[in-house]
């Protein structure tokens, strides 16, 4: 399976650990991990916020260690009018590198599906893969 994961699991991971933790190390170990330099650069402006500063050096790791093996691609030319335009990029890449969404955002990725992008919660991904 390939994926894209959304930047709040990224985030909890490093503060709290737990299932989206384990989402980190289950699709680094079982799944390709989908990026673009959209993704990437949010991911890093969201370690340098103020409000995520004890947990930068653990968020910092975790996007080097998607670096290191995930696939890049370009993101696709698409929008789905989300609530937050940021959000685009994740659907975007996902549909260009073929891949699934893993996100704890139900606010703003509101339906199960979005083209041939299935979203899937934390929670969803580890049982479908554990």
């Amino acid at each position: 399976m390939r994926v894209v994961i959304d930047c709040n699991v990224v985030v909890s991971a490093a503060r709290s650990g737990g299932v989206c933790a384990r989402v980190i190390v289950e699709a680094i170990r079982y799944c390709e991990v989908v990026l673009s330099r959209p993704i990437v650069e949010e991911y890093e402006e969201v370690a340098e916020r103020s409000a995520h500063a004890g947990y930068r050096d653990g968020i910092l790791a975790i996007i080097a260690d998607f670096e290191q093996v995930a696939v890049f691609v370009e993101p696709a030319d698409v929008t789905f009018g989300l609530r937050d335009a940021d959000d685009e990029a994740y659907l975007a890449t996902a549909i260009a590198g073929g891949a699934n969404l893993i996100t704890g955002n139900r606010r703003d990725f509101t339906e199960p599906q979005y083209g041939p992008v299935e979203v899937l919660s934390p929670r969803a991904f580890i049982d479908r893969t554990g």
